[in-house]
Formats: structure tokens, sequence, C-alpha cells
């Protein structure tokens, strides 16, 4: 299915190619603010997962053939005045886990609270279980492990997980592909995009106000719910038993029925077809 390019991204992408066109221009630097980076390596000797948590800051993850976590870190503050040191960076080892951890301990004032970026790769016979931030995006491709990935304010895409995946955002867009299992996708302004291969128990896709896309596994066992307050509902491909079919609405099952599967926004589209 085709993806939809994050017009948050988007965004930030042509911001990011203007500043650096007038930077070429001008000779000035495009970044006004401080910037601190550091790379750490953290053995995973007697480690079965890892989680990464930060207050504000974007979060990817992706593995590796490598025998230790290397976790780059980036620090930056649009304000000359901000304290990067009251920015920490932990490494926490909770029973057989590593936590990476991100916490901002001084005081926002007037020059706001700075952010810290992790990008982190990972063996890849390392679990990935939880990846969170407040306000940033989060990117986990190629990974093992039941991943359960949360933003505030962000994006939130998960990618080719040998495992189970869930993705929450309240401000942006959800993409989910390519995983074993899938155990729902949440978003309260944004489009949400997912292939839904199998699940496990009642699920729930839903945003409230963006579109709806899913993929849905063709031997899965399930009851279908989908509808919209203002928009479409369209069912593609998908062979529904028992259909019913309106223009804000459809239901149907799938194989002998099952756990209900429920696909929802207010103000968008829902579109749903069959995983190839």
């Amino acid at each position: 299915m085709e993806r939809m390019l994050s017009r948050r991204r988007l965004l930030a992408g042509t911001g990011t190619a203007l500043a650096a066109a007038l930077a070429g221009c001008s000779g000035l630097t495009p970044f006004v603010g401080k910037r601190q980076e550091s790379s750490r390596s953290v053995g995973v000797e007697g480690v079965s997962a890892l989680s990464a948590v930060v207050d504000v800051g974007d979060v990817s993850v992706r593995s590796a053939d490598r025998d230790d976590v290397r976790v780059d870190v980036v620090k930056q503050s649009s304000s000359v005045n901000a304290d990067l040191s009251k920015l920490e960076f932990r490494v926490e080892r909770p029973s057989d886990r590593v936590r990476l951890r991100g916490e901002w301990t001084g005081d926002s004032g007037l020059s706001g609270q700075p952010s810290l970026d992790l990008d982190v790769v990972v063996p890849r016979s390392l679990a990935v279980t939880r990846v969170r931030t407040d306000v940033g995006d989060v990117d986990v491709e190629d990974v093992r492990g039941d991943v359960r990935a949360r933003t505030s304010t962000g994006d939130v895409t998960l990618r080719s997980v040998s495992g189970t995946a869930r993705a929450e955002t309240s401000t942006g867009d959800v993409v989910v592909g390519d995983v074993d299992g899938f155990d729902g996708a949440e978003s309260s302004t944004g489009d949400v995009d997912v292939e839904i291969p199998s699940i496990d128990g009642d699920t729930t896709v839903e945003t409230s106000t963006g579109d709806v896309s899913a993929a849905i596994g063709a031997g899965m066992d399930a009851d279908v719910r989908a509808s919209t307050n203002t928009g479409d509902v369209a069912v593609g491909n998908l062979a529904l038993d028992d259909a019913s079919v309106g223009e804000t609405s459809a239901s149907g099952t799938l194989g002998g029925g099952g756990p209900l599967l429920r696909f929802e926004t207010r103000t968008g589209d829902v579109r749903l077809e069959t995983l190839e």
C-alpha cells in the first residue's frame, strides 16, 4: 500500500532546505542556539530487551549486525542561554533490560525546554519493547520484539517489526507496516496508515481528524466495523461476509469471525483493502 508522506516531515524538510539555501547565499550559520553531539556504546551482556524514553526530541531505533548498542545523542536549544548540562542522558539497567533515558532537569523559563534526540542502533538479537517521547517523532525499523511506540506531538512510524506493534500519537501521522502482529493505532489529529497481518483480541484503529487506511490479512478471522462522521468509507477488495456497506459506515465478517477489528474517524475517509 502506498505510504502517505507526513505533512510534518514535508514542512520540516521545506524549512530546512530554505534555511540551507539562505545560509549558502549569505554565509551565515542556519542554526542559532546551542548544540552538543555525543556517542556512546552500551554493552548488552545479560540483557534481553531495550526501551528508549525522552521528554522532548526525536527517537529512532533500528538494528544492525553488532554486539553492542550504539547511541548517538544530540542536545540542542534555539536559545543561546540554555544550560544543556541540565539535559541528562542516562543508561539504566533494571533487571535484564536496558533503558535509555533523556530528561530535562532544569527550569524551562524564557528559553524553553531543549530537545534531546536519540539515534539508536541495537544488535539484531536484542528485543525492543518501548519507544516514547512527549514532543518529537518516533521511528522504529527492522527490529524484533513487541514494540509500543508513542508520542504526544509528532509522527510515529513502525516498519519491519518481528513481533507485535502498537503506535499512538495525539497530533501527527501513524504508519505501521511489515509487522508480525498488530495491536492498534491511534491519533487525534493526523492520518493513520497501517498493515494488519493478524490480531490477538479486539483491536482499534482510530483518529479524530484524518484519514484511516488499512490493509488487512486475507486469512484473518475477525468482525470488522468501520465508520466516519464526515467522509467516506470504502472496503476495496476486502472480502467481507454478511457485508453492510454504506457511505459513512461498513461492517462484515472476515473468515469465521472473531475479535472486533474497528476503524474509526470523525472527520476523514476510511479505506480498507486486502493485504497483498
